[in-house]
Formats: C-alpha cells, sequence, structure tokens
C-alpha cells in the first residue's frame, strides 16, 4: 500500500508538471505569486520540513544578506505539504518540491522555467531518503538561488518597465551610449564630467542611481583597491552631504565592500560591489550594489551604482528594486 501511494504521488507530480502545456497552448503564462524574497519548499510531510531537510533548506536561503545596515534574510522560506499544492501555490515564483522515494536507486533533479507562471522557476528533487536529498541539495542550491534572484529581479522589471522615464533614459543614452529602464518618479540631480546622479525623493525614504565612467587601461582599473579608490573620490566629489564639508563614501570598517564578477550581468563581464555607504561628517548611511563593466563600444569603464537611505527600516526589498534596474543596462 505504501508503495502504491508513492507511485500515485509521484504520477500526480508528473501529471502537474506538464499540464500546463495543454492547457495554454498560445504560451501564455499566468502572473507568478509569492511574496517579494519567497521560497515556498514543497514536502510530502511537516517531518520533513522540521527535520533535517527544512533545516537545509532554511539554512541556505534565510542566511543575512551582506551589506544591509540591519539583520536580513535573502529570502523568506515558506512551507506547505503536497497536499496543498493547488493551483495557487503552482504558480508560485520560486518553488522547490521535495520527494523521498525510498525504493529509487538514484537522485532526480527536475527543473522547469516558467512552469505554470512566469516569472517562475520550479525545482523537483527525488531521493531516496533526506541524507541523499541534502546533498543533492546542497550541490544545487547555488544555481537555484541564482534562478531565484533573476526572478525577482524580473518581477520588479515587470513593473517598472511601463512606468520608464523616457527623458532620464535618453539623459543616460545621450552621455554614456547605454540605456537603463529608470522609473518615473526619479530626477537628474548631477550631469557633468561623466558622471550622472539621478534622485527619487519620498517622505521617509531616498532612492540614488549613479553613472560614471573612465578611461579604461588595463585589468588594474578592476582591482578591489582601484574601484573603491574611484568610487569614493567621484561621490566625495558630486554628491554632498547635508551639512557644509559633508559628502558620501564608503563605510570600510564596519561592513567592508566585498567584490564578486558577475559573467552572466547582460550589458557584459561584470565586477559586482555591495557594503555600506556613509556620509562623512554625518550620521547617515545605507546599502548599495554597484557593477562594473567595460564598454564594449569604447575604451571606458562605466560603473552603474544604487543605493538607499531608510534609517531603521528593512531594505532588503528596496535595495532588490534598485538591482533590477540595474541589471537593465544595455549599451
Amino acid at each position: 500500500m505504501k508503495k502504491i501511494k508513492i507511485l500515485a504521488l509521484i504520477l500526480a507530480m508528473a501529471t502537474a508538471f506538464t499540464a500546463c502545456t495543454a492547457k495554454k497552448s498560445d504560451n501564455r503564462k499566468d502572473r507568478s505569486v509569492g511574496g517579494t524574497s519567497e521560497v515556498l519548499f514543497v514536502t510530502q510531510n511537516d517531518e520533513q520540513w522540521n527535520g533535517r531537510m527544512g533545516e537545509a533548506v532554511r539554512e541556505f536561503f534565510e542566511t543575512e544578506q551582506y551589506g544591509l545596515p540591519q539583520p536580513e534574510t535573502n529570502f523568506k522560506v515558506a512551507h506547505i505539504n503536497i497536499n496543498a499544492l493547488n493551483d495557487m501555490f503552482q504558480k508560485h515564483r520560486n518553488l522547490i518540491i521535495a520527494e523521498i522515494v525510498p525504493d529509487l536507486p538514484n537522485p532526480v533533479i527536475e527543473s522547469q522555467n516558467d512552469w505554470q507562471s512566469a516569472p517562475q522557476y520550479a525545482i523537483r528533487i527525488k531521493a531516496k531518503d533526506a541524507t541523499t536529498w541534502i546533498k543533492v541539495f546542497e550541490n544545487q542550491k547555488d544555481d537555484i538561488k541564482k534562478h531565484f534572484d533573476s526572478n525577482e529581479r524580473a518581477r520588479f522589471m515587470d513593473f517598472f518597465h511601463p512606468q520608464a522615464d523616457p527623458k532620464a533614459i535618453q539623459a543616460m543614452k545621450n552621455v554614456f551610449g547605454c540605456t537603463m529602464i529608470v522609473p518615473n518618479g526619479y530626477y537628474v540631480a548631477v550631469n557633468k564630467d561623466h558622471f550622472m546622479w539621478l534622485r527619487r525623493e519620498e517622505a521617509d525614504k531616498s532612492f540614488g542611481l549613479i553613472i560614471y565612467e573612465l578611461p579604461y587601461r588595463s585589468t588594474d582599473d578592476l582591482s578591489d583597491a582601484r574601484l573603491i579608490k574611484v568610487r569614493d573620490s567621484v561621490t566625495k566629489k558630486y554628491i554632498p552631504g547635508p551639512t557644509d564639508g559633508s559628502y558620501m563614501t564608503l563605510d570600510k570598517d564596519f561592513i567592508k565592500p566585498v567584490f564578486d564578477t558577475i559573467a552572466d550581468f547582460p550589458a557584459g563581464f561584470a565586477i559586482e560591489t555591495r557594503g555600506l555607504w556613509k556620509t562623512e561628517g554625518e550620521f547617515m548611511a545605507g546599502p548599495f550594489v554597484s557593477y562594473t563593466v567595460v564598454n564594449p563600444e569604447a575604451t571606458k569603464l562605466v560603473t552603474v551604482e544604487g543605493f538607499v537611505y531608510y534609517p531603521n527600516k528593512a531594505k532588503r526589498d528596496l535595495l532588490r528594486q534598485l538591482e533590477s534596474i540595474l541589471w537593465s543596462l544595455k549599451f
């Protein structure tokens, strides 16, 4: 009887994963659901969720996101059991489905983009026991997170693209020969010497987008020390603080900048920098993320950055919004 139930479960899941192809011949997908930065973990029972499998998923996705002044996780992991995976939950944007099949000789991994909605990434991992399942997840988790990060950016772009500001986009194109999907609400605060600062001011928070370019001479220009030095020099010159003599700089003590290479950045190979900015001479700070790329049409190094000021409030999702805008960079 137990094997019959497991077989029925596998057949039901296989049917669910392929059903949308038959239902939607026009290839249109419903919009995916789920909270911002949320992962839905589907298990067969509560024991899997409360045990080592659920713990492995939570430990990875709910680690603290680097560069935020207050602790915030990269993702929030929500949970349901397989019998609750109805039409609505099948449309969740970031979906992990776990199955334990005791007589399964080898693990099975099945994944699909835009399975029942868009943007969506659904992955199903089947294994003979919890230990094997966790090993498979550990090998796949970084790739899964990349897909989920991409979905979060796509979600924001679906919202931002219809409200793009053509004046801001054209101003950037005129100076740098590139474009980004800048939403309405931003205005050009500084535009000189191949440096541009776009601001968006709200009652309790501020957003900033900056872009600047310099001659590209060698790979030394992409070193960590050089990127920090250049960034501090331009923000000191062009982004003043609220009082005389104050200016924006990078925090190098409380939260040091970290660097990563992004091979799949849309505008080309990029160096990503994350950390905390602060205002020298004032008690102001916030998170930032930037990408530095080589302009393929010229020997120029272009940096685009987003930063936010929202004191004593959660900023992870606001930074994700800015990150999404930066990922729309095109030459």
